[in-house]
């Protein structure tokens, strides 16, 4: 995949999910999740179709997977793909 596939937000949405520890289908989180997790002070990543639309990209694109439902609302973990895209670290910031 070319280094110009994802965009800012799809960067934003997948350090949220590797910061989250969001690894595995038992860990994903929601799309209200993602969307506020930066606090209830804090303004939204995006408007919620948006970041659907985001998500469903990231999805085709390997990055992220869906995990188990949480009620009616699917879940979302970051795959290993996802991981090197962001060539995350586990957040050591030394690395």
């Amino acid at each position: 995949m070319a280094k110009t596939d994802i965009n800012r937000l799809d960067l934003n949405i997948l350090m949220v999910l590797a910061t989250d520890n969001a690894t595995n289908e038992l860990n994903g989180m929601t799309v209200n999740e993602i969307n506020s997790y930066y606090g209830e002070d804090k303004p939204l990543l995006s408007a919620r179709p948006n970041l659907c639309k985001r998500m469903r990209g990231l999805h085709s694109m390997g990055y992220i997977e869906k995990g188990i439902k949480d009620v009616t609302s699917d879940t979302y973990y970051i795959t290993e793909n996802g991981l090197e895209r962001i060539k995350w670290n586990g957040g050591n910031k030394d690395e």
